[in-house]
């Protein structure tokens, strides 16, 4: 039997609020989204370091996911929907990497013309214009 999964009140809390907000706060998204890109091209830009890939590109996905998200996906990312926000900071941080330290699965058709052609998620489509996929 699976066990049951509980909702943290912190986490639930900051979805709502992060939802609640996202009308209000909707028109500083873009300049979000632009630092967020402008953080990861840096780290392309000074040579894709591993030691710095956790707290410059892995956070930054993080972000960038939940900026580019709609805000039902940002409380389902933050409560429910876990594998999913964690599956989108993984494609993003291997698309960043690939752009520096070339991936296998980039390779011509590989996950990136999947991703890049038959994906409906803004957030893939965004990743494979900068990273020079499509």
């Amino acid at each position: 039997m699976k066990p049951k999964r509980t909702l943290k009140p912190a986490v639930v809390l900051s979805a709502l609020l992060l939802t609640a907000s996202a009308s209000a706060e909707s028109k500083d998204f873009p300049a979000l989204e632009s630092k967020y890109f402008a953080a990861l091209d840096s780290w392309v830009e000074g040579g894709g370091r591993i030691e710095e890939l956790r707290e410059r590109v892995v956070k930054t996905c993080g972000k960038l996911v939940l900026v580019i998200a709609s805000p039902k996906e940002r409380i389902l990312f933050l409560t429910v929907e876990r594998d999913k926000y964690d599956f989108r900071v993984d494609v993003c941080t291997k698309m960043t990497v690939n752009r520096v330290h070339k991936q296998p699965e980039f390779k011509k058709g590989g996950i990136g013309s999947m991703l890049c052609e038959k994906s409906n998620v803004l957030l893939f489509k965004k990743l494979c214009k900068s990273s020079g996929l499509r």
